[in-house]
Formats: structure tokens, sequence, C-alpha cells
């Protein structure tokens, strides 16, 4: 009787430089949610898996290939995000060279951006999973085990014998989000392992979790083919349950709400914040939000429940830039609920972009003017960065000089340089942007206070020493 096929899936590895740039110190890692969600569809139609998390742990490629080809495996599933793609690819290469008979599988973000474009470049995928892959990988791999006919499995872009290059029917977006197990996180590294910003929580250990897909945000430089527009979301109960299990089984204490927009649905939002408080979860967690989403009640009731950070996407000062980037928010919005927020005791972070087409040095000293005026705690300012699947992709090179290099495009790599600018200049705004904010009293007092927790406080202060090397 032949055993049962193995699935390794794999984030690739990718140096901490790659992945973030000259904020390679600063960068977090987080637990494999996508492998771990796939690995639990795989282990509930009893097919085996392994996760190998090369990316989080510095990894080699001699590593990474070598602990593969080890588990003898049928099916090798990589997934990977737009600056790692070529590591991805690499990856693929080695795994063909040590044993052909492997089939390649990509999946992720950049993959569902453009299959077409990807599959064109990189040979050593041989079949490329689009959009959701819970549903996807159990249904090819049951089918390539029966030897069917995967031109019947929705939502790929399979390379057939002759080289050509063909796409199956989309896969509909799960509906039922509470159909799908928790995540696996036991076959991933132990949570204590990973590395989050000190910048998110003060209390140890700390989790991550996902409870909503999709967003209706229509903002220029995002792209969210993989999740959709439409926003669907796990249970309360599904979600409370979850958390319940991180508790248990690894004593979590802070909670990293990785949802686009976490907060959209009310009814939704109101249920988990009661129930946090009814089951005296006593957890301290942040989320993301709009700003014209929030209101008093709302915020009082998730101080209550343990909410400790809001993080806003601000992305600039200027009501022009942020009227182009279709972000459909107001700077007295925007004000209003950063008030709101720090006057409900929650801790504020705020999201700025440095560099967007029709960007000037004008526009950048308000924004920089903008963060430093806002009750912000936290302040994060990347690059403006045309990922592909977004509507930037294709409009950069008609507001500046746009280097569609996938490796850099990490946020924190210039990859846009808008007219009237040159990259030596982004660079310096960026610095000074992050020297203005953080080098004031009131935002170093309030570090100072969190300092409770030995664990926090080693880490506080490790970030902080290097962190203002980097600005310095």
């Amino acid at each position: 009787m032949r055993q049962k096929p193995v699935v390794i899936l794999v984030n690739p590895p990718l140096t901490r430089e790659e992945r973030f740039g000259e904020m390679a110190r600063h960068g977090a890692t987080a637990p494999p949610l996508g492998l771990c969600y796939l690995a639990a569809a795989l282990l509930r139609a009893e097919i085996k898996s392994r996760i190998i998390d090369a990316l989080s742990f510095d990894k080699t490629m001699e590593e990474t290939v070598a602990e593969i080809v080890n588990q003898n495996p049928c099916y090798v599933g990589i997934s990977s995000m737009t600056v790692g793609i070529f590591r991805a690819a690499e990856l693929a290469e080695q795994i063909k060279k040590t044993d052909p008979k492997i089939v390649t599988i990509i999946g992720g973000a950049h993959i569902t951006a453009i299959p077409q474009e990807t599959m064109n470049r990189f040979s050593q995928f041989d079949i490329g999973v689009i959009g959701e892959g819970e549903l996807t990988i159990v249904e090819l791999i049951e089918t390539l085990e029966s030897k069917g006919n995967i031109e019947y499995v929705n939502g790929l872009i399979v390379r057939k014998p002759n080289g050509h290059l063909m796409l199956t029917d989309p896969r509909p977006y799960i509906k039922d989000l509470d159909s799908i197990p928790f995540p696996a996180w036991d076959m991933a590294p132990h949570l204590k392992y990973y590395h989050e910003s000190a910048t998110r929580f003060s209390k140890l250990p700390l989790a991550s979790i996902i409870t909503s897909r999709g967003c209706p945000g229509r903002c220029l430089f995002c792209d969210n083919k993989t999740f959709g527009r439409k926003f669907r979301t796990h249970s309360a109960k599904y979600v409370i349950d979850m958390i319940k299990y991180l508790k248990a089984s690894y004593g979590i204490r802070s909670l990293v709400f990785y949802d686009d927009y976490f907060i959209a649905d009310k009814k939704r939002l109101y249920e988990i914040c009661n129930m946090m408080i009814q089951e005296q979860l006593n957890l301290q967690w942040v989320c993301s939000a709009r700003v014209n989403a929030v209101n008093d009640e709302m915020l009082s009731l998730m101080k209550r429940a343990g909410c400790f950070q809001i993080a806003y996407g601000i992305e600039s000062g200027n009501q022009d830039i942020l009227n182009f980037q279709q972000k459909g928010i107001t700077l007295g919005r925007i004000r209003s609920a950063v008030e709101m927020t720090r006057n409900a005791g929650i801790r504020t972070k705020g999201y700025f972009i440095i560099g967007h087409p029709t960007e000037t040095i004008e526009t950048i000293q308000q924004t920089i003017n903008f963060a430093k005026l806002l009750p912000l705690d936290n302040f994060q300012a990347t690059y403006f960065t045309p990922f592909p699947g977004s509507p930037a992709y294709d409009i950069a090179d008609k507001y500046g000089k746009f280097e569609n290099d996938w490796a850099k495009m990490n946020m924190w790599d210039i990859v846009f340089v808008p007219n009237g600018f040159t990259e030596k200049l982004l660079r310096y705004y960026l610095k000074s942007a992050y020297r203005k904010f953080y080098l004031r009293p009131k935002i170093i007092f309030s570090y100072i206070k969190l300092m409770g927790d030995a664990g926090y406080r080693k880490q506080l202060i490790s970030e902080g020493i290097s962190f203002l090397k980097k600005i310095l």
C-alpha cells in the first residue's frame, strides 16, 4: 500500500537585509499563518505535511534544500511575497536539481497578483495557486494523487508539458471562514522564537492572528487580489475560541490582530470585545483601523477589552495626496480619530509614506509636521512602493523613475523616485521624519512608562539603541 503523500510547505530563505532593507535590525518575524492554515487543511484531509519557516529563522538556501529533500516529499509548496519571489524560484530550482520528480507549487500574494508574468519568468515552478489556498491545495494534491485532471481544479495556473501556461477557472472566495480549521501552530516553531517590534506590545509572550479577510478600500498603492474587496469574517465565537487556545497552549499575554480592517464589522467587534471581558482573558492587544470607522463608544469598549494600541493608515499630511491615493479620508477626520483614541486611553500608531507620486519637499514637510501635531505614540514611515497588482504598479512611471525590481519591493528600499527627487533626498527625509518624531521628550517618556515587564524592557532598550544609531 502506497504511503500518503508528503507535502512540504516552505517560507523560502530570505535575509533580513533583503526583507527589510535599511531597517534590517528592526524587522519583525511572525509565525507563518498562511502556511499554518494550509497545513491544517491538509491535516483534516489526512494528507501528511510539514512546515519549514526558513524566512524567519535565517536558514541558508543549502540548509533549506537539505531539510526538504531529507523528508522525501512528493510536493513542495512555496509561499512568497514579491520581495522573496527570486529566492522562491532559486529554492524550486535547487529542489528540481536534487529530485526532478518533486512537484513545485508556488502560492502567495505575488503569484496571485501577476500569475502569468511570474510563471513565464520562472520556469522552476510547475503549478501556481492563485488566491486563497486552503481548498485549492487539498483538491490539487488529491487530484494529483489520483492521477486526475488538474485542469478541473479551480484557482490554478499550470505549466503544461509543452511549456505553455493554462489558467483554470477562478476559485470563489471562501464564504464561511469558520469552516476553516484553526491554523496548525504546533507545526511551526514555538511562538517564543518569533520576534515582534517592541512598539506593538508591553507584555510577553505574544501571538498574532487573522480574523477576517478582504478590504473594501481602494488605496492606489494596495493590491488586495488574494482576499478581495468583500469583507468576510470568522465569527466572534471562533475568534474567542482561537484566542483561548493560544492562551492555554502558549500562555500568551499579548495579541496582534493582523487583519487589514479588524473593526469593519461593528456588531462582531462588539461581540468579540464583550466576550473578552466576560471570559476575563486579560490580554493586551493591538489592531489596525480606518480613521473614519471609529467612535467614542467603540473605543471605550475596546479599551475595556484590553486594546493596547490602534494603528491607522495615515500616509500623508497633505490632503491632495490623500485624494490622489484614493484614501477616502480627510486630515480633519484623521486628527479627530487619533484624539478620540488617545482620550480612550489607547496608544496610537500612524503609518506614513514618503515619496508619493506628486510628492514635493513641501508636502513631505507637511507630513512630518502633521505627524508631530497628532497625539501619536508610534510612527512608521516607509517609501512609496508600487506593488505588482496594485493600480500604482501600472502608472508609477508617469510620475517619476520606477525601478521595477521585485527583489527590492520591501518598502524599505527605494524603487520609486518621484519627479523632482533623488534617492539621496528621499533617504534624508525619511530619517529626518523619524528623528523629528521620536527625539521628543514626550515620546521618550511614553516608552519609559511601559518598562514594567523585564522581557519587554530588555527588548525595547535593545531596539531603541539600534534605532538611534540608524537614524542619527
